[in-house]
């Protein structure tokens, strides 16, 4: 029986898994299918574990099918407990983590008779790829014996921030992952909390203090001030950006002349009646080509200078959270400071945050009761505290990519070493692929590396 192992059991690890399943043809003999994940609510993973009412999808449902060959599976899913959802409708990342639950349990359900699926609760602690076969160790001293294994490792935990540490701080006054346990456990209705980061993670915090009615005043710390910007609420069908993806091809491979050029095409398309959304939806299918394109030098440049203005236009946010944050804004609950985190230290039972305001010498100190790190996940090998993620970089099984974005692959998605040999019976598949392919950590793309790796696979 030839064995397959998956360590991740979060949306790249559960699609997978189904992919797997759906298109291993009924001819085959003897495939067991291990699906191994750490926490016990399997397909979910750190998105879509929230159970929150407030935390909304940022794409509408119509996009976010997880199975490319089928964009209408998710809003049929939704539509069979709401008849009023459309492709158009954001819906909330809980009612995100049960397709995905059923999604798997159907690929099962409807998996030839020769694929056998074991879902596993467990941790990997290590994995050792010889010319035989892969050796998967569990914490608990089980071992695993593979003919191949794909790590879909998601996101980890933020790193902290200078300046603020639980070490330092304790964990009542500091809340390092906002994804652990409960940021707002204890927290007094009338406490002054600080978000350090604006985007996704501390737009979540934000509605989630506004859901419990909060009434202390809560401070939003990012070194540029940039916030969040929202999807369209409805997209008309006009092209206003024809050939943008060819014109944009023509450009220099160089940060200055890209973002001068894409300048000039969001000018033009609102110029035409158009929107700057319409550009980056434009954008989207070619930017693993103009990542790749890239030499490292003008990478690092994108890295330091762009992310973040990147970041904020690429990644929306749902015009239903958006009113919200702007009503925040607008009543004097949420108070935005652009800013660099200095250091902190503790103030009876709260913090003394110091913080440098852009554009100024000038230090401003900040006394709040809780901080709650919303930096957003780290994906830099480096500095990632896991046992697994430790022992692969130790054992040169996996190569960090020389920006921190990840690791690196070949084409098939096969693991890289240390000294750039291929594992061919190791495989990734989750956000760590940025490193290569910059437009890799939402559902469009992760679905179709999600088909393209299953159907590499079924002839194991």
């Amino acid at each position: 029986m030839k064995t397959l192992v998956i360590v991740g059991g979060g949306f790249s690890g559960a699609v997978l898994a189904a992919q797997f399943m759906r298109h291993c043809p009924a001819s085959v003999e003897g495939v067991r299918l291990i699906l191994i994940e750490r926490n016990a609510r399997m397909a979910r993973g750190l998105a879509y574990g929230t159970s929150s009412p407030q935390h909304f999808l940022n794409v509408p449902a119509g996009n976010m099918s997880a199975l490319a060959e089928e964009p209408d599976d998710f809003v049929h899913f939704c539509q069979r407990q709401a008849a009023d959802v459309t492709g158009g409708t954001f819906v909330t990342r809980c009612q995100y983590g049960d397709y995905l639950a059923e999604l798997l349990q159907r690929a099962a359900r409807d998996a030839a008779a020769g694929v056998e699926l074991q879902q596993r609760v467990a941790e990997v602690r290590a994995v050792h790829p010889d010319a035989s076969g892969v050796t998967v160790e569990l914490a608990g001293a089980e071992v695993i014996q593979a003919d191949h294994v794909v790590l879909a490792l998601g996101h980890f935990a933020p790193t902290d921030p200078p300046g603020l540490s639980v070490t330092q701080l304790g964990a009542r006054r500091y809340c390092a992952d906002p994804w652990q346990g409960d940021a707002l456990v204890d927290l007094p209705a009338d406490a002054p909390v600080l978000l350090v980061g604006s985007g996704l993670t501390a737009l979540d915090m934000l509605l989630e203090l506004l859901h419990r009615e909060h009434q202390g005043e809560i401070v939003m710390l990012s070194r540029r001030g940039l916030l969040p910007l929202a999807h369209r609420r409805q997209r008309d069908e006009i092209d206003r950006v024809a050939g943008l993806r060819e014109r944009i091809l023509q450009v220099a491979p160089k940060i200055r002349d890209l973002t001068r050029h894409v300048r000039r095409e969001i000018a033009a398309c609102t110029r035409d009646g158009g929107d700057w959304r319409d550009v980056f939806a434009a954008l989207r299918p070619i930017t693993p080509l103009l990542w790749q394109r890239l030499p490292a030098v003008e990478r690092r440049r994108f890295l330091r200078r762009v992310q973040p203005y990147w970041d904020v236009h690429r990644h929306r946010v749902a015009p239903a959270s958006h009113q919200r944050f702007q009503q925040a804004l607008a009543d004097g609950r949420l108070r935005p400071i652009a800013g660099r985190l200095i250091g902190a230290q503790p103030l009876g039972d709260g913090v003394s945050v110091e913080v440098r305001l852009r554009g100024s010498r000038e230090t401003t100190c900040l006394n709040v009761s809780r901080v709650i790190n919303c930096t957003g996940p780290n994906s830099s090998l480096s500095r990632i505290r896991d046992p697994l993620v430790s022992q692969l970089c130790e054992a040169g099984i996996v190569s960090p990519d020389a920006h921190g974005l990840g690791l690196d692959v070949d084409a098939s998605l096969a693991i890289k070493g240390r000294g750039g040999e291929v594992a061919p019976r190791l495989s990734y598949i989750g956000p760590m692929l940025k490193a290569g392919y910059w437009e890799a950590i939402a559902v469009p793309e992760l679905r179709q590396h999600a088909l393209d790796l299953a159907l590499r696979l079924r002839t194991l």
